[in-house]
């Protein structure tokens, strides 16, 4: 009797099936709003050469303004199925994960938020796409901070914890943590499915393009429980 953990391929199979859903539904929206909104700059020039014509430049306004809004959504989620192919290469984390807080401090001034990290050892080094990884970071970043940020006791300070390390599979783990609320159960199991967001004005897509990145180079993205 042999088992084994198809988790990994269950997840890579539904990010598959993500991704294609999501190519097939931005080609279709994105060929039927471009030309409604070409067509519609075209008539606008037209209406603004004829004063008389207040309500169809109204109209016409209306129509561009939302055929654009629209094409600038579908563009975010296309994002998603356009992750380049990584370029692994060595870098050190302790440096790597310095400048990671800075420019979330840089991103953030006004969180009131301290970082503490802990890399062992300090020469820790990692083999991947740095470029790629560093979109995973700062975006876990982003989230700890507003996760902090939400937290209704204003008089608590934000605290983010990163913790890299190797274990005794020679296995590099980063771990990132923070002492804002948890997240509830009933979301938790959720987080990770393309554009599902609680956030307001969110796209519901940083952790779901993190994820496929963290697939891509060889690894894994995962919410610990607590």
């Amino acid at each position: 009797l042999a088992l084994n953990d198809i988790n990994n391929e269950l997840d890579e199979k539904e990010i598959d099936s993500w991704s294609r859903l999501t190519r097939v539904l931005t080609h279709e929206i994105m060929n039927a709003v471009t030309p409604i909104t070409s067509l519609s700059d075209t008539l606008l020039e037209l209406a603004e050469e004829q004063a008389s014509h207040e309500e169809i430049r109204n109209g016409l306004q209306t129509i561009s303004s939302t055929g654009k809004g629209l094409l600038s959504f579908v563009e975010s989620y296309r994002k998603f199925t356009r992750i380049p192919t990584p370029e692994p290469s060595l870098f050190y984390l302790k440096s790597f994960i310095e400048r990671m807080v800075g420019l979330s401090r840089h991103q953030h001034p006004d969180a009131r938020v301290s970082f503490r990290t802990h890399i062992a050892p300090d020469d820790l080094i990692l083999y991947a796409d740095e470029n790629l990884i560093s979109q995973v970071v700062i975006n876990l970043l982003k989230n700890a901070i507003q996760a902090i940020g939400s937290d209704t006791d204003t008089d608590k300070e934000g605290r983010i914890d990163i913790r890299a390390y190797c274990n005794e599979a020679e296995e590099i783990l980063i771990e990132i943590s923070n002492n804002g609320p948890a997240i509830p159960e009933a979301i938790a199991e959720h987080v990770f499915i393309p554009f599902f967001t609680t956030k307001e004005g969110g796209n519901g897509i940083g952790l779901s393009i993190s994820r496929q990145i963290m697939r891509l180079s060889g690894g894994n993205l995962s919410l610990l429980p607590g």
